[in-house]
């Protein structure tokens, strides 16, 4: 039992060193910010959730590869998840509700916003860190407050993903491709 456990550990070793190795020097921009501004952001304990939001980053978009999601379910592009955290112009719109410092959002028009999600990579990462901040503020949990940001408080699909890359995320950042 042991042995299999040892040879499990190692070949996700291998895959994570498989899919780093396959990152773009643009995926790594994209994650690279998305830290940065994480690091700025943080709760009202000081916590600061940069590996929770570039896991989320890779999960929702592969790292800003796919920036518009979900567009062909929607009847509007103003509906549509943009940009490298997927962020949807009624989820903007809440966030800037609650945050002083994002309320200038609500002066911009959904077609504007929207640009600004899909075009914008500081933008975006405020924008999810503030709603990760929120969900942990109203859910007190880790798994509810990143199941939340995936539409429901119980999405154990979703969070598997964002910790499967969290890993990958940890090894970024022992590697040196992440600060």
């Amino acid at each position: 039992m042991r042995f299999i456990s040892i040879l499990l550990l190692l070949s996700l070793s291998l895959l994570a060193n498989d899919t780093v190795e396959k990152m773009t020097p643009k995926q790594l921009y994209v994650l690279q910010t998305i830290r940065n501004v994480a690091k700025d952001i943080p709760d009202r304990h000081g916590n600061t959730y940069e590996n929770t939001m570039s896991a989320i980053c890779l999960t929702e978009s592969s790292a800003g590869k796919n920036t518009i999601g979900d567009f062909h379910h929607k009847k509007s592009f103003t509906k549509a998840s943009l940009g490298p955290m997927q962020i949807q112009v009624a989820t903007a719109r809440h966030v800037a509700q609650n945050v002083r410092k994002l309320h200038w959002l609500n002066k911009l028009t959904d077609t504007q916003l929207a640009g600004r999600l899909l075009g914008d990579i500081k933008l975006s990462a405020q924008v999810a860190t503030y709603y990760v901040i929120l969900l942990h503020q109203q859910h007190s949990d880790h798994f509810n407050a990143i199941s939340g940001y995936n539409g429901g408080t119980i999405n154990h699909p979703y969070y598997a993903r964002v910790m499967k890359n969290m890993d990958l995320i940890n090894h970024l950042v022992s590697s040196g491709k992440l600060t």
